[in-house]
C-alpha cells in the first residue's frame, strides 16, 4: 500500500486541476448542479433505492464513462444524508478528473501500486481523499487549530463552517498535524461508530470499547486526558490519551493520541497484546500464529500458511492416500491410518 504522503501529493495535484470557483460551488451549492454546470457533458443521476440499500452492503455511487463515452455518468445514492451524498458525488468526480483531466496522474497510480499492486485500489484511496480535501480544505483546519494539536472542539468548529459529513471531517482533521492520532465518532453506547486513524492501525466500525472508559461514557459527559485502550479487545491494542466532547444525545467526538492534549507528562501503561493473553497454534498446519493481526477475529496469523482464526479446517478431511475421511495428525499430509501403514510417499506422489 502506498505511503500517505505519496497519495497526498497526488491529491494535491488533483485539487490544482479544479478552479477555485468550482471548488467553492462543490462545497456550498447543490453538488449535482455544480458538477453538471462545470463538467458538461457529465451527468449525475440517483441510484434506484433498491440498488443502494439491498443486500448485506450499501453502494453509495460509481462513475460510469462507458455507457456513452460522450456523456459520462455519476450515479449516487440519495437514500443517505445530504452530506454523505455530496461526498459520494465529489468522490466519483475524482474518477472523472483522473479519466479526463489528470491522465498524467495515471502513471503515478501505476508507480505507487507497484508491479504486484492494483492501481484501481490506489485510485480509490486518492478519490476518497480528494473528496475530503475539497470539502475540508487543510487551510481551514490550520486556521481553526493553529499550531496546536487537534482537539474535539476543533472538529466541531470545522463542522460549523463546512458542508462535510462528520466522517469526512474526521478523516481530514486526523492528518493535522503529522502525529499519531485517531478521531472517533460515538453514536451508540459501548462502541465506536467510525474511526479515522493517522499513524495507527484501523479500528473497525461497531467495535466494542473499554467498559467504563471515556469512549464508553462519551454520550453522557465529556472527558479530558483520560486513558483509553485503542482497539480494545483486538490485536495491536494500545493505551492512549482520549478527549471527548458530547455533541448531542446520539453523537460524541473523541480524539486519541499517545500525547496528552494539555502538554502534561505521559504516564501511559502498555497493554498486554493478545498473544500474551492466549497461546494459539494454527489448526491448519500446526505452526504458531504470531504474525500480524486480523481485525475480524482479533487474533494473529500463522507464520507458515498465513491463516488466522476466521476459518476452521474440516476436522476429518479426505485423505489423499486412502481417499477416506479419517483423522489427521497435526501438520501431517495423510491420515493416521496411512501413516501407520507407511504409505505417506504414495500420498506425496499423488499430491504433486
Amino acid at each position: 500500500m502506498p505511503s500517505r504522503a505519496a497519495v497526498r501529493r497526488i491529491v494535491a495535484q488533483m485539487i490544482d486541476l479544479v478552479p477555485d470557483d468550482v471548488l467553492d460551488d462543490l462545497r456550498n451549492e447543490d453538488p449535482v448542479l455544480a458538477v453538471e454546470m462545470h463538467y458538461e457533458p457529465i451527468r449525475a443521476r440517483p441510484l434506484p433505492t433498491q440498488s443502494a440499500t439491498g443486500g448485506n452492503c450499501s453502494v453509495d455511487g460509481y462513475y460510469e464513462p462507458f455507457i456513452d463515452s460522450d456523456n459520462p455518468l455519476i450515479f449516487y445514492s440519495d437514500a443517505v444524508t445530504a452530506e454523505r451524498a455530496r461526498f459520494t458525488i465529489i468522490h466519483e468526480l475524482g474518477h472523472h478528473v483522473f479519466a479526463s483531466l489528470g491522465a498524467a496522474l495515471l502513471d503515478d497510480l501505476d508507480r505507487l501500486a507497484g508491479p504486484a499492486g492494483d492501481p484501481s485500489e490506489v485510485e480509490e484511496i486518492a478519490c476518497h481523499q480528494f473528496a475530503g480535501a475539497v470539502l475540508v480544505p487543510m487551510q481551514l483546519i490550520e486556521e481553526i487549530a493553529g499550531d496546536g494539536v487537534i482537539a474535539p472542539k476543533h472538529v466541531l468548529r470545522i463542522r460549523e463552517r463546512t458542508t462535510a459529513s462528520w466522517e469526512a471531517i474526521a478523516v481530514q482533521a486526523a492528518t493535522y498535524p503529522e502525529r499519531r492520532t485517531a478521531i472517533a465518532l460515538v453514536r451508540e453506547p459501548g462502541e465506536v461508530s467510525f474511526v479515522a486513524p493517522n499513524g495507527l492501525p484501523g479500528w473497525p466500525r461497531g467495535s466494542a470499547v473499554e467498559p467504563g472508559g471515556p469512549l464508553d461514557r462519551a454520550l453522557r459527559h465529556d472527558c479530558k486526558c483520560s486513558s483509553e485502550i485503542y482497539r480494545y479487545g483486538l490485536g495491536g491494542a494500545e493505551r492512549l490519551y482520549c478527549d471527548t466532547t458530547r455533541v448531542h444525545d446520539r453523537l460524541a467526538v473523541a480524539v486519541m493520541s499517545p500525547q496528552r492534549s494539555d502538554g502534561g507528562l505521559s504516564l501511559l501503561e502498555p497493554v498486554d497484546p493478545i498473544w500474551k493473553q492466549r497461546d494459539e497454534s494454527c489448526e491448519w498446519c500446526g505452526d504458531e500464529r504470531d504474525v500480524g493481526w486480523c481485525n475480524n477475529c482479533g487474533g494473529q496469523r500463522c507464520r507458515t500458511c498465513g491463516r488466522c482464526g476466521c476459518q476452521k479446517p474440516v476436522k476429518n478431511p479426505v485423505c489423499p492416500g486412502c481417499h477416506l475421511q479419517n483423522p489427521f495428525r497435526t501438520g501431517a499430509r495423510v491420515c493416521r491410518d496411512c501413516e501407520t501403514d507407511g504409505v505417506a510417499w504414495i500420498a506425496d506422489r499423488r499430491i504433486h
